[in-house]
């Protein structure tokens, strides 16, 4: 068969769903794809320029992409997050042999954060009263506290 003949099995289709303002070499066109993400994108950079000391490439990476994956909310909450509000949480904690894996971490609200790591009754009384938690949300706290071998909230 020469190649030639097969050129008349090829089909075109337009693309149907593609918008034509949509387009990663303009920048009126590089504005829509950042408005369509989802999240801040200015949130983005600045996780992007932050340097935190001892903490791996690995980690600063993952943690960019976690924030852009979970749309700049907490995985816990579901609330947007705040600059100064974002923490990135080990699942399974550094001292314990946690990694900085993109799988070991999870964005979540700095207040959330310490109320799963909180040993004592009224720190994680004070940390509750912050956030009214369905059962759900709690038993997603338990997991992480579990894991990092804390006893559950109730």
């Amino acid at each position: 068969v020469c190649s030639s003949d097969l050129v008349g099995y090829v089909q075109h289709k337009k693309p149907m769903w593609k918008r034509r303002e949509v387009c990663k070499y303009t920048p009126e066109g590089r504005a829509v794809i950042h408005k369509n993400l989802g999240f801040d994108v200015s949130i983005l950079h600045a996780l992007m320029r932050a340097k935190e000391h001892g903490r791996s490439i690995e980690y600063m990476d993952n943690r960019v992409s976690l924030y852009a994956a979970q749309y700049g909310k907490c995985a816990i909450t579901g609330v947007k997050l705040a600059i100064d509000e974002i923490h990135c949480h080990h699942k399974l904690p550094v001292y314990l042999g946690g990694t900085d894996r993109y799988g070991n971490l999870i964005i979540i609200h700095k207040y959330i954060h310490r109320l799963i790591h909180a040993k004592d009754a009224e720190t994680i009384a004070k940390y509750r009263a912050i956030f009214s938690l369905n059962s759900y949300q709690l038993q997603k706290i338990n997991k992480l506290r579990e894991m990092a071998q804390l006893p559950s909230i109730a």
